[in-house]
């Protein structure tokens, strides 16, 4: 299993702001959302490597996205698992020069 099916609390970077959301992994899916966008997707990969492509559309007009003015895009990740943390990195493919960092926690019980 490359990440426990579960909640997790997350913290997103792009040089053009910071964000906080939700991630649910089920299985090989993931989705969640924030005040603005939400994610859907597939996860796969070992316990060194993680892959995760993810779509994320905006819901909500009047809020800022960490891409910008991107209000649908595909989003492609690579992590690994650090303590009980799992760190992301990757580019949507809409906005390639756009670097997008991921800090991911599972959620308190």
């Amino acid at each position: 299993m490359v990440m426990e099916s579960g909640l997790y609390l997350a913290q997103f970077r792009t040089p053009l702001d910071d964000a906080r959301g939700v991630i649910v992994v089920e299985g090989s899916t993931v989705y969640g959302g924030d005040s603005g966008m939400y994610y859907v997707g597939e996860i796969s990969g070992t316990e060194k490597r993680i892959d995760v492509t993810l779509r994320v559309r905006q819901h909500d007009k009047n809020t800022f996205s960490v891409f910008g003015d991107y209000d649908d895009f595909t989003l492609v990740l690579t992590g690994k698992k650090t303590g009980s943390t799992f760190l992301f990195e990757g580019r949507a493919k809409e906005a390639p020069s756009l670097r997008f960092e991921a800090s991911l926690k599972p959620a308190p019980k």
